[in-house]
């Protein structure tokens, strides 16, 4: 009997400024069956990341839109369960992008193994996957965070932040960041060793950014959000700061300018007088790269030795993912989000 594989699909384009779970769907039909030279792969894990909901818009910057009916798309690990391959054998893990569905055909050109020597094979969907790779892209290319600088970040636990922060500490710089609630914060100064975090959660939030902000200066921007922080933060970047621009989650779903007068011209003057160094990051276009494989080696090092430690918001369920995606931009996540699919 042939099994079913169901599928988180594309259902509706998004109506609202966050992408809400009814954006989704989900699916069955038939899975697919792997022909000669194929594999037949079963999910194990999906990521969630929430740059991927550009992908749901009509019109996306990251490329092609995902058609509607079409699979969300989303990192993956799964295992080998059928194999008319030479090289990859049933019970392998292997990892890809084959999106939110139970089961997915391959040739053996989308996908590689796990390596055996992970402590977990999720990790390849954050601080080895996309996440893990731009914060460290941010951090050791665009910023070139040094010892004894103030690297600022706005989430402490997100898949990019926590490592972004970490990475920072590695280096011997000042960490601050902001996280959605006391418990996040709580944790990203206790278990990271962060040096500043704060709740955004807080009623005087902006005050207390403003104040830390007067009070350390910022040599090392990394924005995964942007918004209000940042026309907090602009006056306070020292002489030839850096800014890593990797997301902007506030204006995702945004079709118009936010209220309020131009600010182009500020934010220009401020580039000169600051003699700022303003940097886009779409880490997709660094995969494959020398500094990929470097990234690769590095991290696995360090999270073995125990000086990265990710953490990760583990869902049980695919049906459970739309709620997820949602939930990151309402800052429901403590860490990185990843769903458990089947063992």
């Amino acid at each position: 009997m042939r099994k079913v594989n169901r599928r988180i699909i594309v259902a509706e384009r998004p109506r609202y400024i966050i992408p809400t779970a009814n954006v989704f769907s989900l699916s069955e039909a038939l899975a697919p069956e792997p022909g000669a030279g194929e594999i037949l792969v079963r999910t194990t894990w999906a990521g969630v990341d929430s740059y991927l909901y550009r992908r749901v818009q009509q019109v996306s910057s990251l490329g092609e839109s995902i058609p509607i009916g079409g699979v969300m798309a989303g990192a993956t690990v799964g295992r080998v369960e059928q194999s008319n391959h030479p090289d990859f054998r049933e019970g392998e893990l292997v990892h890809g992008a084959w999106g939110w569905q139970d089961y997915h055909v391959s040739n053996g050109g989308d996908i590689a193994k796990v390596d055996p020597d992970l402590p977990r094979p999720s990790y390849l969907l954050g601080a080895l996957g996309v996440s893990g790779f731009g914060a460290y892209i941010a951090v050791t290319e665009l910023t070139r965070t040094q010892a004894g600088e103030v690297l600022t970040i706005g989430s402490a636990l997100g898949g990019l932040g926590q490592i972004v922060g970490q990475l920072g500490k590695l280096k011997g710089a000042l960490v601050l960041a902001g996280a959605s609630g006391p418990e996040k914060c709580r944790y990203a100064l206790e278990q990271y060793r962060f040096d500043v975090c704060l709740d955004r959660k807080s009623k005087d939030f902006l005050t207390q950014v403003k104040a830390v902000y007067s009070k350390y200066g910022i040599d090392c921007y990394v924005m995964a959000a942007g918004g209000k922080v940042l026309d907090v933060a602009l006056p306070y970047f020292r002489r030839n700061a850096r800014i890593a621009v990797c997301g902007m989650m506030a204006t995702y779903g945004q079709s118009e300018l936010p209220p309020g007068g131009d600010r182009t011209g500020l934010l220009l003057n401020e580039i000169i007088v600051r003699r700022l160094r303003i940097s886009g990051l779409v880490t997709t276009d660094w995969l494959g790269t020398a500094l990929h494989q470097q990234f690769k080696k590095e991290m696995k090092d360090w999270i073995l030795s125990g000086r990265i430690k990710p953490l990760e918001h583990v869902v049980e369920g695919l049906e459970h993912a739309p709620d997820m995606m949602q939930g990151l931009f309402e800052g429901k996540n403590f860490g990185k989000v990843v769903v458990h699919v089947a063992d």
